[in-house]
């Protein structure tokens, strides 16, 4: 083997080692890290019938335990929280409190903002706030009566190795670009070394389809291996359950694109291979029949 062919597979190995750091890191950055990618993420859940009944049964439990009800109006909150438990989902404010909902979630697990009672919380947290304060409003509209609610309430997602696990991940995944940087050069260091460079993209797109099937199975793995994991109440579970499944369609489709770019790479390399090896060895026959 030449240096020129060792440091081309070098160059080749290291871009896709690269390339399968770089991509997942590039995802997580992009829809869990920042905010307005959990947003759009999490955001989906606000359509799940199921998580929504249990998410609007715990904010009116919250209502009910943060408040104190005069005694001549609990009949009437009591029809009144029901109709919210029930029908929350429906009202036309509602999707903007559970946007506003995930923001502050986010922000209490990636950014700075902390619960009232501070300190640092030790494990991921759902802020229902808005939730509540969206029934607040509903039930000052129905009774007359406009009651003060915590600035925060906070349901507990998780065990605080699961919240160490995140941070972790919070703090690599913005570092995405230096992998893909140092995947694009050792890339272009692989096809300048190279003596035949329809070889070396003909084991990118090979490389590229391979990292798609290791994307899916570790993928699969990391979902049921976190799905697995306690989460301390119904909400929270479902919660989890329900953003794992939307994590997992949407990273997805980020592997689907890796197949047809890898695909195309297989292709025109391969394509590039039989044209240069047919003009080889006409050459090849040219150089021997003037002899």
């Amino acid at each position: 083997m030449s240096l020129r062919t060792f440091v081309s597979a070098v160059g080749v190995i290291v871009a896709l080692l690269l390339t399968a750091v770089a991509v997942p890191a590039a995802w997580v950055d992009a829809n869990a890290v920042k905010e307005d990618g959990f947003v759009r993420l999490a955001g989906a859940l606000g359509k799940d019938g199921d998580f929504q009944n249990r998410l609007a049964t715990s904010a009116v439990a919250t209502f009910e335990s943060s408040v104190e009800l005069p005694e001549p109006v609990r009949n009437l909150a009591g029809d009144a929280l029901k109709n919210a438990a029930s029908g929350m989902q429906s009202w036309s404010d509602y999707p903007q409190a559970w946007e506003e909902t995930v923001r502050n979630s986010h922000r209490l697990n990636f950014g700075s903002s902390q619960p009232e009672e501070a300190g640092t919380p030790t494990a991921l947290q759902l802020d229902i706030a808005p939730l509540v304060r969206l029934i607040r409003d509903h039930f000052a509209s129905s009774t007359g009566i406009r009651l003060d609610v915590p600035q925060q309430s906070v349901v507990t997602l998780g065990q605080p190795s699961q919240r160490q696990a995140v941070e972790k991940v919070a703090a690599f995944a913005p570092l995405w670009w230096v992998a893909a940087l140092g995947a694009a050069v050792a890339a272009l260091l692989a096809l300048t070394a190279a003596r035949r460079r329809a070889s070396v993209v003909f084991f990118l797109g090979l490389g590229g389809l391979a990292l798609a099937a290791l994307w899916t199975t570790t993928t699969d793995v990391a979902v049921g291996a976190v799905g697995n994991l306690s989460s301390g109440n119904s909400v929270a579970e479902l919660f989890k359950n329900e953003f794992l499944a939307e994590a997992k369609a949407g990273f997805g489709q980020w592997i689907l694109v890796d197949v047809w770019i890898a695909a195309g790479l297989l292709l025109l390399g391969l394509v590039a291979w039989l044209i240069t090896g047919r003009g080889r060895s006409r050459s090849a026959d040219r150089s021997s029949t003037g002899r």
